[in-house]
């Protein structure tokens, strides 16, 4: 997960090196509540040096990153994640491209960092410096030039975080937004399910499986993935059990006589039963398992119907 540090709201200087520590602190906790425990990058836009960003009078980030003042952990956490590179390798060609011939404004400021992020489809990551920044839709004039010389102008919004109470919404943001551009391709089903899905765990057959699915059928199974993926997040959220919709349990002769074919490797590898399912349709199931305890659904099969007792074949 690469997010874009907004160097506007560098702008505004702390009054004291006490206030720069505590800017610095919850800018680095927002980030570490946003990725969780995924690996997180952090990059400027290519002309800022985020290194040397000035906190206050006399103090710059390079200088918070050595004072013994300030907490270690976040310290390095911060040195961990910080991109060497203006351009991280995983931004695409086409990206740089699209950046070098926009341009973003906010409150007729230029907004490069923000700007970025919005390209990406990734956050921003602000210090709190102003009761601007501490908005989660930060909204962006882009302006662009097309391939045909033509100026085209539209009032677009970017994700940003300044503080760590901000990532449970922020993540529903991004969620959001990448299950808004999912469309009914297995491949591209297979490719984002883990950040379209994150509140799913998927075992290690399903991505053979979701490349024999129809392109119909693949439809079906992103709605249905939603609700699960959404049913767990508010389990989650609430420390209650999941509440699962339409779930279907097999019965007691159909696992006797077929609970082989319902053995599928989880994320884990390990081969494991997966009975429980939601139904897709008539002819097609997604299989499941459930720990309660630690609120984790992972996903062992998405296919066509398994063999039961009542209609073997």
């Amino acid at each position: 997960m690469t997010l874009v540090f907004n160097e506007l709201s560098a702008d505004e200087r702390a009054r004291t090196r006490g206030d720069a520590m505590v800017r610095m602190a919850h800018m680095v906790r927002a980030i570490a509540a946003l990725v969780g425990d995924r690996a997180p990058k952090l990059m400027a836009i290519s002309d800022f040096d985020l290194y040397g960003t000035v906190l206050a009078d006399g103090y710059c980030l390079a200088e918070w990153l050595h004072d013994p003042a300030a907490d270690r952990d976040l310290r390095l956490f911060l040195v961990k994640i910080s991109a060497k590179v203006a351009f991280d390798d995983e931004v695409s060609q086409a990206a740089k491209d699209r950046f070098t011939l926009s341009e973003f404004q906010v409150e007729d400021r230029e907004a490069r960092g923000l700007g970025l992020s919005y390209l990406l489809g990734t956050v921003a990551v602000s210090l709190r410096s102003e009761s601007y920044w501490m908005r989660v839709r930060v909204p962006l004039l882009h302006t662009w030039l097309e391939d045909d010389g033509s100026v085209q102008r539209q009032d677009v919004e970017a994700l940003n975080i300044a503080d760590h109470g901000q990532a449970r919404q922020v993540n529903d943001e991004l969620v959001a937004l990448a299950q808004t551009g999912l469309v009914g391709s297995p491949s591209r089903l297979t490719e984002s399910k883990h950040k379209c899905f994150p509140h799913l765990q998927f075992g290690l057959d399903v991505d053979e499986q979701i490349a024999r699915l129809p392109t119909d059928v693949v439809e079906q199974v992103i709605t249905k993935l939603i609700v699960l993926d959404g049913a767990v997040r508010d389990g989650r959220l609430t420390g209650a059990a999941p509440a699962l919709p339409m779930i279907h349990s097999e019965s007691e002769r159909t696992m006797q006589q077929y609970g082989d074919r319902r053995i599928f490797r989880g994320a884990d590898g390990v081969p494991k039963p997966f009975e429980p399912h939601a139904m897709v349709g008539s002819s097609y199931r997604i299989h499941f398992r459930v720990d309660r305890l630690a609120t984790v659904l992972e996903i062992g099969y998405i296919g066509k119907h398994l063999p039961t007792a009542r209609f073997p074949h």
